[in-house]
């Protein structure tokens, strides 16, 4: 039955899309809901995934963090100092090749102001600087600086120094709680796994390691090669290794 033409003049003053219009805004409407539903889903079942979890107690406690951190190293300064030791330069040979690897910014050579033995520290910056140009750091570089000395009559070392990415972890030593476990809350004792913790962030190699897997190297050809002979004469591929007694 055809409604009056009145009426639907009505209608349409009061809902002015058309029906496709109408039909193209409900699907949207629909589609935004069901996404809305779908995330809830996800959430939910996120945390259904993360929530039932047990805590793991020292990882958290002193997590490992990669970021950027200062390099330093401190050169000893005598009054009488005529320059570097063997030994001495090759410390410092040894740094200046890992600021040219890993460095994230310049190289800072740092001379005492002040103290009794400033003159001996000038002089001896200028024989470093260029053992680190020699070790790869470039001259554009390296900078020079000058830092106050807590007592002008103790002799005060020059100070290296570079920001890198390193792997650092909280310091230890805080003891905040007993050093026993707790057995009824079931917790670790204070400190526990500080010192694991800080010595594998001092050990890496690489801090990209903590986060993600290094790429594969390629296979070598003739270990492939002789892994398809052995394939193809039906021999087992695994490797014989020599077995002796002592």
């Amino acid at each position: 039955m055809n409604e009056p033409a009145h009426r639907r003049s009505a209608m349409q003053a009061m809902n002015p899309l058309t029906r496709p219009e109408r039909q193209t805004h409900r699907a949207a409407r629909l589609a935004a809901i069901a996404l809305a539903l779908a995330l809830s889903a996800c959430n939910q079942q996120g945390q259904a995934l993360t929530d039932g979890r047990p805590a793991d107690g020292y990882r958290s406690a002193y997590p490992i963090a990669v970021t950027e951190a200062p390099q330093t190293l401190d050169i000893p300064v005598g009054m009488g100092t005529g320059g570097l030791s063997s030994e001495l330069r090759a410390v410092v040979a040894d740094f200046g090749a890992d600021a040219a690897r890993n460095a994230t910014g310049p190289v800072v050579v740092m001379t005492p102001a002040g103290s009794v033995n400033q003159a001996a520290a000038d002089y001896l910056a200028r024989e470093i600087r260029t053992v680190l140009r020699q070790s790869g750091v470039a001259a554009t570089y390296l900078r020079s600086q000058t830092y106050a000395v807590a007592d002008p009559r103790v002799p005060a070392p020059i100070r290296l120094g570079f920001a890198r990415i390193k792997a650092v972890s909280p310091p230890c030593g805080r003891w905040t709680t007993d050093i026993m476990p707790d057995g009824q809350k079931g917790t670790d004792g204070a400190e526990f796994g500080c010192a694991t913790q800080a010595n594998l962030a001092a050990m890496v190699e690489s801090p990209n390691d903590l986060l993600m897997p290094r790429s594969e190297t390629p296979v070598r050809g003739w270990q492939r090669w002789e892994m398809m002979q052995k394939a193809a004469k039906g021999s087992s591929p695994s490797a014989a290794y020599p077995t002796s007694t002592f």
